[in-house]
Order: C-alpha cells, then sequence, then structure tokens
C-alpha cells in the first residue's frame, strides 16, 4: 500500500511542477523551488511533505542503509520547503543565509535520492538511474554551451537539468513504489 502512495506522491509532484510551469510562465526558466517564494507556494508544499513522509516509510523495511538514506532525502525534501518558504524565520536563525541552507539541503536531496537509488536498485533499475544522471548532466552541459531561446528567452542549464532529474527520480520512486 505505501508502495503506491509513493507513486501517487510522486506523480503529484511531477503534476504540480508543471501545474506550476504552466500558469506561471516566468517559473518555465527558473528552479522548482522558484514557486515556494510566490502566493501560490503552499501548492508546491503540500507535494513535498507527502513524498516526504511515503519515501521515509517505503524504504523503512528494506535494509537499514537504504531506510537511513532514504530517512535523509525525506528530512531534506521538508527542510528545502521550509528554507524557502519560512525563509525569514529561517534568515532570523541563519543570519540572513536561506538560500545558503536552501541550497546544501536541495543537494542533499539530491545526492541522498540518487544514493538511495543505487542501494535498491535491481535488474533494469540501474538504466532509469543511468538516465537519471546522463539526461541532466547531457542537458546542462547543452545549454551551457549553447544559447537556446524559446519566445525570446535564454534557457537558463541548472532549472531545465533540475526539473528533467526531478523528473526522473520521481519516475524511479514511482516505478519503484508500483513494482517492488
Amino acid at each position: 500500500m505505501i508502495g503506491i502512495v509513493l507513486a501517487i506522491s510522486a506523480i503529484a509532484l511531477l503534476a504540480v511542477i508543471a501545474v506550476q510551469d504552466f500558469l506561471v510562465p516566468a517559473l518555465r526558466n527558473k528552479t522548482i523551488s522558484s514557486g515556494l517564494t510566490g502566493p501560490d507556494h503552499v501548492l508546491l508544499d503540500a507535494a513535498y511533505v507527502p513524498l516526504a513522509a511515503s519515501m521515509f516509510l517505503a524504504f523503512l523495511g528494506q535494509g537499514w542503509l537504504e531506510a537511513s538514506l532514504a530517512a535523509i532525502a525525506a528530512v531534506s525534501l521538508v527542510l528545502v520547503a521550509v528554507t524557502n518558504t519560512a525563509w525569514k524565520w529561517v534568515d532570523s536563525l541563519s543570519k540572513g543565509q536561506h538560500a545558503t541552507w536552501h541550497s546544501r539541503f536541495t543537494v542533499a536531496v539530491f545526492i541522498s535520492a540518487l544514493a538511495v537509488q543505487a542501494v535498491a536498485n535491481h535488474g533494469w533499475y540501474w538504466l532509469l538511474t543511468a538516465l537519471n544522471v546522463l539526461v541532466p548532466g547531457a542537458c546542462y552541459a547543452y545549454f551551457h554551451y549553447r544559447k537556446t531561446t524559446v519566445d525570446g528567452v535564454v534557457i537558463q542549464a541548472s532549472p531545465a537539468a533540475e526539473k528533467l532529474y526531478v523528473a526522473g527520480l520521481c519516475t524511479w520512486l514511482a516505478m519503484w513504489g508500483l513494482v517492488r
């Protein structure tokens, strides 16, 4: 049952990101968390929390290493939301460093989630993990070294690669939740 909740949570996050980018064109060329600072940030926060909780619960019975890595990813994901949504409070605690802490927690989510994939991979899951590293990396390199515009706006490499990585991670989590 928790695997189905994990899959739904992962797909829901992708849907929120897609809706956010569709409804607010200015966010299409920004990082995912850029939407956290606007008036509709509740949608993204609401998508982070069930994903973090279901990721933590889904990996509890899978061994101590997978459970530990999933716990790090889940806690870091919640802290990503907190550092941007409650940025004034975080700034008061960190002497104006909410953006630095947000970036650190984002990196922690990405690394620990990739480590969960590596530890939990069996069979064809390795292909999904490889694609989850190679496709965003190729996207970053492509847009970093080539000026590509859509409707007169230059595509930024980091946001495009971030969104591809999150899409790959959520796809992996959904597949793992449904097939495991």
